[in-house]
């Protein structure tokens, strides 16, 4: 495989909707409602001056939509987790007891800076990188999708489709073996 950079296959930032900090979940699920022709869920929250502080990625929206994951992700320290240990945490922190009840109304007060994730510095790759290494970096277990800069500016969003696209391509162009 030639040594292909993230730059060839992001997507642009440009190409991403956009949300303020300050608006609701509510109004995320109307962007994305009046932009149903996207081909991806994802949003970039921005601050008051139109720059980048975060993103909204559908398990950041189930997240808040039920609000004792909070707590339990508290008292998770990145270990590995079992089938008893996540059905015991189902029963422990009370959740998704009365969700679909509450959805309407949570979702209309809950601000898009209550839930949004804010990227930590591994989320981050720059658009010379390799594609190797974003794939390390999605099995080490980044947040999805890597924010692409090109130095400090960001120029691009790679997700992990992007990455599956290439290797996909990538494979089935390999000659069979006979």
């Amino acid at each position: 495989m030639k040594n292909i950079q993230i730059k060839e296959i992001m997507t642009p930032i440009q190409e991403y909707l956009t949300i303020r900090e300050d608006q609701t979940l509510f109004d995320v699920f109307q962007l994305l409602e009046s932009h149903s022709n996207i081909t991806h869920r994802d949003i970039i929250v921005v601050g008051a001056f139109g720059d980048f502080i975060g993103k909204i990625t559908m398990m950041d929206i189930f997240k808040a939509l039920e609000p004792n994951y909070k707590k339990l992700f508290k008292s998770y320290d990145d270990g590995v987790l079992t089938k008893r240990y996540v059905l015991g945490a189902l029963k422990d922190y009370h959740l998704w007891r009365e969700p679909i009840k509450d959805i309407c109304q949570r979702g209309s007060m809950l601000k898009v800076s209550e839930f949004m994730h804010v990227p930590g510095e591994y989320e981050y790759v720059q658009e010379e990188d390799s594609i190797e290494k974003a794939l390390h970096e999605y099995v080490m277990g980044a947040h999805q999708p890597l924010i692409v800069k090109k130095e400090d500016d960001i120029t691009g969003i790679l997700r992990f489709e992007d990455l599956y696209e290439v290797i996909h391509k990538h494979m089935l162009a390999c000659p069979v073996p006979s």
